[in-house]
């Protein structure tokens, strides 16, 4: 039996793969990681293996940065294996779902761009991940892009990720007493001027991730997913109209931009992860 978590700045979701099949979705702010992997393996000790996608900056099986997630184990692997006994493999979660993107696309040169708690991308090259040295590829969320009068949970206060993203939003909101729920549509539908300009920059943002990522990386696919986006799917067409005023036009040629079909990519990747242990 093996176990496949995808844990984010909202929620844990996890699945079993085996002789036993669970599925279940937690807040994940109200569980910590380690924790969870421990109960899981005590209540089903034929676990071997668990696979671990994650919303952070992850490398060599250690957590090196969680900007929405607490985190109180950064060695989680080597953790997990002297503690339990269990193999773990851990991948940051839009690597992981970009393998289950660019499996479902048949695509070997694809690019996920997801916008949820927070902004990422996943890098995948002719059909393989592209992790960088630190296996820190792909974190466009903190590519500099406009000063903010707050900070982004990785401690700078001039990422993508302050405009592009749920958390962004929100923070945002805040600032400018915005007294609309945090929902991207009815900022856009907003009366107040200044929730109108939230909205706006958002999808400018968004153009400036979508368009670094097809000028530097010249994938046959983008595409777009996280709680954000799935919830205004207009956002899809708004980046194929204007994407050709931000990106390389060569860069343009046969890509194709669409909304992710996969309920829970980055689990997908996980239980894909699974398979390579």
């Amino acid at each position: 039996m093996k176990l496949a978590i995808d844990i984010g700045g909202t929620w844990l979701r996890y699945e079993t793969v085996g002789e036993e099949e669970l599925c279940g979705k937690l807040p994940s702010r109200e569980h910590d990681l380690l924790d969870f992997i421990g109960s899981m393996i005590r209540k089903h000790p034929q676990i071997d293996a668990v696979a671990v996608s994650f919303a952070g900056q992850v490398h060599d099986g250690t957590i090196l940065s969680a900007p929405n997630i607490t985190v109180s184990t950064p060695e989680i692997r080597d953790t997990v294996e002297s503690r339990f006994g269990v193999r773990l493999l851990i991948e940051n979660d839009l690597n992981s779902a970009a393998l289950a993107e660019s499996l479902y696309w048949e695509a070997p040169f694809l690019c996920a761009l997801y916008s949820g708690s927070g902004l990422g991308a996943g890098i995948v090259e002719g059909g393989e991940l592209l992790h960088g040295f630190r296996s820190l590829a792909g974190e466009i969320g903190h590519v500099p892009y406009r000063r903010a009068p707050f900070r982004c949970g990785c401690g700078k206060s001039n990422c993508l990720e302050l405009y592009a993203s749920g958390s962004g939003l929100a923070k945002w909101m805040e600032y400018e007493h915005c007294a609309e729920p945090v929902d991207l549509e009815a900022l856009r539908q907003s009366s107040d001027p200044a929730c109108r300009r939230i909205a706006d920059d958002y999808l400018e943002a968004l153009l400036h991730a979508a368009a670094t990522l097809l000028t530097l990386c010249n994938p046959s696919h983008l595409i777009l997913g996280g709680g954000v986006i799935r919830a205004n799917d207009w956002v899809v067409d708004e980046l194929r109209c204007r994407i050709g005023d931000y990106a390389l036009a060569a860069s343009l040629a046969g890509v194709r931009i669409e909304l992710t079909r996969l309920e829970e990519a980055s689990l997908e990747g996980a239980k894909l992860l699974l398979d390579k242990m």
